[in-house]
């Protein structure tokens, strides 16, 4: 009979689940940081804050109003995309403190999605938008659920696959 999934993973799999999203949570720190560190840049006439600035450009409107400015110009990314991505790093730091899955149930995406649909629908309405400092704080739900279910995602995929390799059967 086939070993069925646990909260933890076993043996090997803890430590391989621990080493990706140690790594993912790595990325999503530098990634993040970018989004400072390209301001920073352009205050101190680099050309590389620029550059920077474009990464982040496909991903986010950039409007320069909605942006935040922490005193040396304004982020490469929107208040409300700041939420998500901080957010998203607590969500996979969590997931890698406790090395065990999460699994929030899909009602909370949809109660943490609502103030985020609601601001983003008032904007395309022209109706009065919240501060960036609001936005952000609003899209920080959102964004941690997306890392908890990122962190959850990863942990299956590496569990499934120390399984496969050990000739288990995993059940979901």
């Amino acid at each position: 009979m086939g070993a069925t999934m646990t909260n933890t993973p076993p043996g090997n799999a803890s430590k391989q689940t621990r080493l990706v999203l140690g790594v993912v949570s790595a990325f999503a720190l530098l990634w993040t940081g970018g989004t400072v560190l390209a301001p920073w840049l352009a205050a101190h006439d680099s050309l590389l804050g620029g550059w920077l600035r474009l990464l982040y450009r496909p991903g986010c409107h950039q409007i320069s109003d909605r942006c935040l400015d922490l005193g040396f110009g304004q982020l490469a990314v929107c208040a409300r995309c700041t939420g998500l991505y901080v957010g998203g790093i607590f969500g996979l730091l969590w997931t890698t403190i406790r090395n065990r899955p999460s699994r929030p149930r899909p009602l909370w995406l949809a109660i943490f999605a609502i103030p985020t649909i609601l601001d983003f629908a008032a904007g395309q309405l022209g109706l009065p938008s919240l501060g960036n400092w609001t936005r952000l704080a609003v899209a920080l739900p959102l964004g941690l659920l997306a890392g908890l279910y990122l962190g959850d995602a990863l942990m299956t995929i590496v569990i499934r696959n120390q399984s496969r390799k050990s000739g288990e059967d995993p059940v979901a």
